[in-house]
């Protein structure tokens, strides 16, 4: 899983503003930016060169994450809405390629399901649900 480790708990478990916003290019829509942005809810929309639009809404402190991706055409092309998120990691951030991590583990007794998020250059999605 290209370095991840389910034991591995240093580090915060959600990237902060500034990672986030380098990595999908743009600044995102708070929701009360008075908050400090694990409290908060993010919402980051960007576009990749193949005209595949991104919409992530991040609520940190709530463990969620939305994902909401449409094809060139418009057409939603893949939609999560994940409520047991342990941990996101940005594995790769180039020009040319970005990868995200999503882990799910809260609640989670028996197995871990792990989400690799790729954004650029194109849209895929790799889900793999692990033995603990």
């Amino acid at each position: 899983m290209k370095g991840w480790q389910f034991n591995k708990q240093e580090g915060a478990l959600f990237p902060d503003e500034i990672v986030l916003s380098a990595f999908c290019t743009v600044e995102p829509k708070r929701m009360d930016s008075t908050l400090p942005f694990y409290y908060d809810e993010s919402i980051f929309r960007f576009t990749n060169k193949h005209g595949e639009t991104f919409y992530f809404k991040i609520s940190p402190s709530y463990h969620e994450f939305e994902i909401n991706i449409k094809g060139g055409d418009g057409e939603l092309v893949y939609y999560q809405l994940l409520r047991t998120v342990s941990k996101v990691e940005i594995l790769e951030d180039r020009r040319d390629h970005a990868e995200l991590l999503i882990v799910l583990a809260e609640d989670r007794k028996r197995t871990v399901t792990s989400i690799e998020l790729t954004v650029r250059p194109r849209f895929r999605v790799l889900v793999k649900e692990h033995e603990i």
